[in-house]
């Protein structure tokens, strides 16, 4: 039987049929899938961290301001604690904005109350 065949056998939810196969092989077969999940595991988490780094990037007033498309004014406004925008990170004297807070705001979203 041909590889097309036998493909096209094994797609058909009716059909029966037995699979004879080494233990070797199957050994092989099975460290083959382990290997490529363990990969695709691994790239899933490193995936994750570099989004959680992206997401504690910090920008400045100008490009926060440039990152949203809005004046340096605005973000004034939306740091107010009345307004619950965005939540400014003081560095000393120097205001920040953490990325995530931006892209949460890019969604529409106000930020969460605290406590």
């Amino acid at each position: 039987m041909d590889n097309t065949k036998f493909i096209a056998l094994m797609s058909d939810n009716n059909a029966d049929f037995n699979i004879i196969v080494s233990k070797d092989n199957l050994k092989a077969f099975a460290d083959h899938l382990i290997s490529h999940f363990r990969l695709e595991l691994e790239a899933k988490a490193e995936q994750t961290r570099r989004q959680q780094d992206d997401d504690e990037t910090f920008f400045s007033r100008k490009e926060a301001s440039a990152y949203l498309g809005v004046c340096e004014t605005t973000l004034w406004k939306w740091a107010k604690p009345d307004c619950g925008y965005l939540l400014p990170v003081r560095v000393g004297a120097r205001v920040k904005y953490r990325k995530s807070d931006l892209d949460r705001v890019k969604l529409g979203r106000q930020r969460e109350a605290p406590g």
